[in-house]
C-alpha cells in the first residue's frame, strides 16, 4: 500500500527491481536496484492516464507491478528483522516438505499429509529446542529455527542421509550469508561473511535451483530474492542494513496506526 507496488500475490515481486517471480527464480542472484520513487511517481501516471490506449495486461507490463499512488517516499533498502522472519518461514516449509520427502513425489500431497510432517516437526522442535509452534512466525521464533541446533533437531526426521547434507548444507549457508544484514557495521563486524557473501548466494542459489528445485521451480519468495539478489548492493551504498533495524523499519506503519486498522499483530 505505501509503495504504490501491488501487494504479495503479485508476479513483480521485488520492491527494489523489476523482476518478475519466474524471473527471480531462474537467475536468483544477477539483479541490481532499479526501482525509485521518482520512476514509481512516473509510473503511476502512465497506469492512470494509459497514454498508449493499451490494454490491462500490457499496461501492467509496462509499468511492472505499480498500479497505485506511492504517496509516501521510502528508503530502496530491506527490513533485517522481516528478511530474517520471511525467510524463516520458508525454512519452516523446507523442513515439512523434507520430513515428507517432497523430491520424490509427483502428486500433490493431501492436507493431512501436510499436517502430519508440520505436526512431526512441532513436536520434534518442541522436544529438542523446548520451540513452542507459533500462529505466524516472529523474531524470537526465527532466530530459534536458523541455527545448527534446529537444523540437526530436523535431520533427525529426515530419512535420507543425502538430503540431511542438503538442509545441512543450506542452514549453514544461510548462517554463513545472516550477519551481512543483521550487523550494525558489517565491514567491521564480519568482514569474512561480506567477502563471502556473493560466492555463498550463488551456491545456496544453485542448491534452491537443483536439489530443492521441486519447490522453486519457476518460483521465490520475495525476502529470499531480495536476500541472494540485493543484499550486496545496499550493505556497499549504505554500510548496513542492520543499523536501521531496531524494532524493524516496517514499524514505520506505526506512525500511521491511526490511520491503519491494523489489529493483526496486537495481542488482546
Amino acid at each position: 500500500e505505501m509503495e504504490g507496488l501491488e501487494a504479495s500475490g503479485s508476479t513483480y515481486i521485488c520492491t527494489l527491481c523489476d523482476s518478475t517471480r519466474a524471473e527471480a527464480s531462474n537467475n536468483m542472484v544477477l539483479h541490481s536496484i532499479t526501482r525509485s520513487h521518482q520512476e514509481n511517481l512516473e509510473r503511476y501516471e502512465l497506469w492512470r492516464t494509459n497514454p498508449f490506449s493499451e490494454s490491462a495486461e500490457e499496461l501492467r507490463d509496462r509499468v511492472k507491478g505499480v498500479s497505485a499512488k506511492p504517496f509516501m517516499e521510502t528508503q530502496p533498502t530491506l527490513d533485517a528483522l522481516h528478511c530474517d522472519i520471511g525467510n524463516a518461514t520458508e525454512f519452516y516449509k523446507i523442513f515439512q516438505d523434507e520430513i515428507g520427502e517432497m523430491h520424490a513425489r509427483s502428486d500433490v500431497p493431501s492436507r493431512e499429509e501436510r499436517r502430519r510432517w508440520r505436526a512431526a516437526l512441532d513436536k520434534q522442535l518442541r522436544k529438542k529446542m523446548k520451540l513452542k509452534p507459533v500462529m505466524r512466525m516472529n523474531g524470537n521464533y526465527a532466530r530459534r529455527l536458523m541455527t545448527v541446533e534446529a537444523v540437526e533437531a530436523v535431520c533427525e526426521l529426515v530419512p535420507s542421509e543425502e538430503r540431511q547434507q542438503a538442509l545441512r548444507e543450506l542452514v549453514a549457508l544461510y548462517l554463513q550469508m545472516k550477519p551481512v544484514w543483521r550487523s550494525t557495521w558489517p565491514a567491521r563486524e564480519c568482514p569474512d561473511q561480506l567477502c563471502r557473501y556473493s560466492f555463498n548466494s550463488q551456491r545456496f542459489a544453485e542448491l534452491l535451483s537443483s536439489t530443492f528445485k521441486y519447490r522453486y521451480d519457476g518460483k521465490i519468495t520475495n525476502y529470499l530474492h531480495k536476500t541472494l539478489a540485493h543484499v550486496p548492493e545496499i550493505v556497499e551504498r549504505d554500510g548496513s542494513i542492520g543499523a536501521w533495524a531496531s524494532e524493524g523499519n516496517e514499524s514505520g506503519n506505526k506512525l500511521f496506526r491511526r490511520f491503519r486498522k491494523m489489529n493483526a499483530r496486537q495481542s488482546k
